[in-house]
């Protein structure tokens, strides 16, 4: 303790004071240097450190029972400033929160149902929608009974993240879908931010925080350090997290030119009018491609709101409980490239050569879905989203490719297309934002003022 105090010196004077060895009148007296009473400096120090015991009892106490609620309990990693309360119409904005798991451990089920559950107001949910995709045992006996709300939809063969997704939105019957991944822990009023947001832009995709849960231990849990960072792709389309400005997180939300994917919620009504997803991609990897470009370049916006807060487990490709096809992905990746960006191919082969003679198909129904949705071009992107992006063009570089293309000198920290002398200084990024701030303010209408009665 604070004051060295041994619990059995403590129990001692206890015993001691019980039995009454010192009389009421000498407990009572105080030292002086004039009466000659000598009193025991134990008896000053007994408040302080009996309460210093109950302090430590409280707390070993108050952690046994949160171990006791199935999840890891997370250290409240939310910005001080955050608002107290925040105003949406509840029943417009009840949620179907759809989790896909394939070989999932149960500790990380059964975890993130159970932070779901501590830190979720249950009369906002309408639905836990559990997509088991080709797992033996879909657990849905246990999941079922810690929720009534709980449905488990069993695919008997792996169909893939992306069809999976699918499924769970054909399901899903609340205004509001929240996709959620298998190994997370949510924080503290975790929802009623993003339903805020949802509530003054019903056209944004709205992403918390994540923070960090390390991949050799589901019980630990740290904030993110990564201050004012946003989600984003390389010309491989490799996704990536940057932080441009360089500043710390704010309080308040901020855009982000791409998302995770995997944690988000959005619309029910704005996701189905924009058609997700292409039926062309296969298995795992794109996703979120398609939804960053759709949701910006159609008519929407994406935000991070860091009074959300969510931990999650991240892991290498060599942590996966399942395996990656990789040149799946790369075919999904060309798919998306010659659909958003056709007139930036050039850019993209360079950086992923192995993608070129890939075969692709029904390419011209996606050109004219993407023309009846109205969707701006990869040009417009570049401008006024993802400035990193744009500057990056004349600075990408293959680390392996032999040729004019080869990366001189190292790559950047976290990169694989450009080297440091390809990152956007700080000064420049935050000329280009500011230019397009401004021009988003007059194009897009969900960047206005306008909101839904709150």
């Amino acid at each position: 303790s604070a004051f060295n105090c041994e619990r059995s010196q403590l129990l001692e004077m206890a015993r001691q004071d019980a039995k009454g060895k010192r009389s009421k009148q000498e407990a009572r007296t105080t030292p002086s240097a004039t009466s000659g009473n000598k009193v025991s400096w134990k008896y000053f120090l007994l408040p302080f450190c009996l309460a210093t015991l109950v302090l430590v009892f409280s707390k070993l106490q108050k952690s046994g029972s949160e171990t006791d609620l199935g999840f890891p309990f997370p250290p409240d990693t939310r910005p001080r400033s955050c608002p107290k309360t925040y105003k949406y119409d509840a029943a417009k904005n009840k949620v179907s929160i759809i989790i896909i798991w394939h070989n999932e451990k149960w500790e990380h089920l059964e975890g993130t149902m159970s932070a779901l559950l501590h830190f979720t107001e249950a009369a906002q949910v309408e639905e836990y929608i559990f997509i088991s995709d080709g797992n033996k045992d879909n657990k849905e006996k246990e999941l079922t009974a810690m929720s009534s709300k709980v449905k488990v939809f069993s695919f008997p063969e792996r169909q893939g993240l992306i069809l999976a997704k699918m499924k769970g939105v054909e399901i899903a019957r609340a205004p509001v879908l929240v996709f959620m991944e298998a190994h997370c822990i949510v924080n503290r009023e975790w929802l009623p931010p993003l339903l805020h947001q949802l509530a003054l832009k019903p056209k944004a995709l709205v992403m918390p925080i994540l923070d960090v849960i390390p991949q050799q231990n589901w019980r630990a849990y740290y904030a993110n350090g990564g201050g004012r960072s946003h989600w984003r792709y390389e010309w491989n389309l490799n996704l990536i997290s940057t932080n441009p400005t360089g500043e710390r997180s704010p309080v308040e939300p901020y855009t982000s030119p791409g998302t995770s994917g995997g944690i988000l919620a959005i619309r029910a009504d704005w996701f189905r009018s924009l058609k997700f997803w292409d039926p062309g991609m296969l298995q795992w990897g794109g996703d979120h491609f398609e939804l960053s470009h759709k949701v910006w370049r159609c008519g929407g916006l994406i935000e991070i709101v860091p009074c959300s807060r969510i931990g999650h487990l991240f892991r290498d490709p060599e942590h996966r409980p399942y395996p990656v096809e990789v040149m799946q992905v790369v075919q999904n990746y060309k798919r998306l490239a010659e659909v958003w960006m056709p007139d930036h191919l050039n850019y993209f082969y360079r950086m992923k050569p192995e993608a070129f003679d890939l075969p692709v198909d029904g390419i011209e129904a996606r050109h004219q879905e993407a023309d009846e949705l109205g969707c701006k071009n990869m040009s417009w992107y570049l401008e006024n989203v993802d400035h990193e992006m744009q500057y990056e063009m004349s600075h990408i570089c293959h680390p392996y490719v032999p040729g004019p293309d080869k990366c001189k000198g190292s790559l950047a920290p976290g990169r694989w297309t450009i080297t440091q002398k390809g990152v956007i200084p700080i000064q420049e990024y935050r000329k280009r934002k500011a230019t397009s701030d401004r021009r988003l303010h007059a194009e897009i209408e969900v960047f206005s003022s306008r909101a839904e009665e709150l």
